[in-house]
């Protein structure tokens, strides 16, 4: 058995006694009412600090084993505020590189994904090899003596584990290369369950908002609004304000009841242990520092969110829709599956960027004004206190204030 593992029977009878309980106690889990400062999404001091310690100093997951499908195939992105190249090489393993030729620093591969064993600079043409390794300059004699050894592309520390790709954007040395490693322990064991390694890529697009990054991701802290903001969208698949709430280090995983999923398991009888898991639930993770996880019957849909440069009141979202093992069998054919990919991307886009970003962008412009100093998360909210307690945390900042605190 699994530790804490959303796979236990615990977990489903939690989900089910708080259905049939109505809002009772155990369905509180924060502490109290939290202020948090508007601040936060507007200071440009702050943002250099979060892009210095999130962005450059943390390990970053990338995204999952699927998105370097085979040996050769690579992905080009500079979401994060560097241009990072990840391949498979010609052995399969997982490697990372700042995508800039060692000549004159130009961006080797264009931003997408692909196939190729060697990338040769659109500039100059100097090539290099899908380990990084300096194979040619062109017209050399010309060029002058160089000794290509050392002048290889710089590496970036890459782990794979449990089905997912870990970047830490910084040159490669033995002392940090473990670290990405070590920021999924604590989840290690949820992860294992999932066999991420066994979803397919299947489609991806690009969110970009008028808010702050940290806003972004608070959109998706809590089912608090569902009934309200989502009413005739994410309410119809699931239950608002009732959830289980773990904390794993700075991660943390909530679990939400499917409406067609709980009835249905419930009208037919079964035996809770004998609950289809993916079905009956969305699971959703908050990935430190940065990202989202959701899992369903359908798939896995990640979301990497990044500031948008050095503008505090602009991110960027990354989403990429991941098709499960069960899901991918379903399909007659590869039409079929991509309209499925299709219709989960209009759907994601519908949720979030029409309604959730909607309302976040309002936040921010009332942020901007100084209209008031704080927000408030309620004690059915402790996603969104831990989310920013653990950031604050990693950036020696105090953590959040409950009401009755701020008023001493």
């Amino acid at each position: 058995m699994l530790g804490r593992s959303i796979v236990t029977l615990a977990e489903r009878t939690r989900l089910l006694r708080l259905l049939d309980e109505g809002i009772a106690e155990e369905a509180i889990h924060g502490r109290a009412v939290v202020e948090s400062p508007l601040s936060d999404f507007t200071s440009r001091d702050l943002l250099a600090q979060e892009n210095q310690v999130f962005f450059r100093q943390s390990p970053l997951l990338m995204g999952l084993s699927d998105d370097l499908p085979g040996s050769g195939s690579y992905w080009a992105h500079s979401h994060s505020g560097l241009p990072i190249l990840m391949v498979r090489d010609d052995a399969g393993t997982f490697r990372a590189f700042a995508n800039t030729c060692r000549h004159r620093g130009a961006e080797i591969v264009p931003s997408g994904r692909g196939s190729q064993l060697h990338f040769t600079c659109p500039f100059h043409g100097w090539t290099y090899s899908c380990q990084g390794d300096l194979i040619a300059v062109r017209n050399n004699d010309a060029f002058g003596s160089l000794d290509p050894s050392g002048r290889g592309l710089i590496e970036f520390p890459a782990t794979e584990t449990q089905g997912m790709l870990w970047v830490s954007p910084i040159p490669s040395t033995e002392e940090q290369a473990p670290a990405a490693h070590n920021m999924l322990e604590e989840l290690k064991d949820d992860m294992a369950h999932w066999r991420l390694g066994m979803h397919r890529y299947g489609a991806s697009q690009l969110l970009t908002a008028r808010i702050n990054w940290k806003l972004a991701i608070d959109t998706f802290g809590e089912n608090y609004h569902f009934d309200v903001l989502h009413r005739d969208t994410v309410a119809k698949e699931l239950h608002g304000n009732v959830h289980t709430h773990d904390v794993f280090g700075p991660h943390c995983r909530m679990v939400f009841a499917s409406k067609p999923g709980f009835a249905q398991a419930k009208a037919l009888s079964l035996d809770i242990g004998r609950w289809p898991f993916r079905l009956v639930t969305l699971t959703l993770y908050f990935i430190f520092p940065n990202t989202i996880m959701l899992i369903d019957g359908g798939g896995v849909d990640v979301f990497h969110v990044f500031p948008d440069g050095d503008d505090p009141g602009r991110s960027t979202t990354l989403h990429s829709f991941y098709i499960s093992p069960q899901a991918r069998f379903q399909y007659k054919d590869d039409r079929q599956r991509q309209e499925h990919c299709d219709k989960r991307l209009r759907s994601v886009f519908n949720a979030i960027v029409n309604e959730d970003f909607a309302v976040a962008r309002s936040i921010q412009r009332c942020a901007e004004a100084g209209i008031q100093r704080h927000v408030l998360f309620g004690r059915n909210e402790p996603a969104l206190v831990h989310w920013h307690d653990a950031h604050r945390s990693a950036l020696c900042r105090p953590l959040l204030r409950s009401v009755e605190d701020a008023r001493q």
